[in-house]
């Protein structure tokens, strides 16, 4: 495992799939309206990821999201930090890998090693001992994502990827579980990127199948295990990025 956080150089849009859409109506609209794109079939996924927290959620309530991945025979350590403002004006999460880890290794396992790069990359003081903190995590919330991948190319070099999916979200106490249908837009990370400002554009105009929510994947998770159907809302994600 890295000693240091790397930034996931990527941004990631959530959509849900509404009423009884289907992925293909969604790939044919984006087909018929991205004229100077391509976008190909990679291939099927099949993935698994585990969110921990500690007994009292110090951790999550936070804004620090400790989670394993799940694809095939790589297992990774992931760190997100949730953007603390609400409604139009929150920020995308900003996702951070910790690296390759065994199948079988906890976050509890490297406590140590995790605290200290959490704390260096986030460049801020824990009033709590974040080293304390993260020995007493345990599984919170399995996601499984099984779905369609694709890649989207341009002539300019420019590429993105989605994911169409099935996702089913999962409380490891209760095992209560919910099923969501959407669609993951994978894009590149940073500012002043044109492909992105126009595919952005075109599911909004065109892709009435589509509603984006303005929230992580463990947020959303959250809202499905937690809320009430009703008090989960879509709303518009502002392309700016958290200071």
């Amino acid at each position: 495992m890295e000693d240091k956080l790397e930034f996931d150089n990527i941004r990631r849009y959530h959509f849900v799939l509404l009423g009884f859409a289907q992925h293909k109506e969604v790939l044919a609209k984006l087909n018929q309206n991205m004229p100077f794109y391509r976008i190909t079939q990679m291939g099927e996924i099949d993935t698994k990821e585990v969110v921990y927290d500690d007994p009292d959620s110090v951790l999550t309530d936070s804004g620090v999201v400790i989670s394993k991945h799940y694809d095939g025979d790589k297992t990774t350590l992931n760190v997100s930090k949730l953007s603390a403002l609400q409604g139009n004006m929150k920020r995308p999460s900003k996702d951070y890998h910790l690296g390759e880890i065994g199948k079988e290794t906890e976050p509890k396992d490297l406590s140590l090693e995790i605290s200290t790069a959490i704390e260096s990359a986030f460049n801020a003081s824990f009033t709590s001992d974040l080293d304390g903190l993260v020995k007493q995590t345990r599984p919170k919330i399995e996601i499984t994502i099984k779905g369609t991948r694709y890649k989207i190319i341009c002539g300019s070099g420019y590429r993105a990827s989605m994911v169409f999916e099935n996702a089913t979200y999962k409380d490891v106490a209760s095992k209560l579980k919910t099923e969501l249908a959407g669609v993951t837009l994978e894009l590149p990370a940073g500012r002043n990127i044109p492909e992105n400002d126009e595919i952005l554009k075109v599911i909004d105009r065109y892709v009435n199948e589509l509603a984006l929510y303005n929230l992580s994947r463990y947020e959303i998770a959250k809202k499905l295990l937690y809320t009430r159907p009703e008090e989960l809302e879509t709303t518009e994600e502002t392309s700016e990025e958290e200071e």
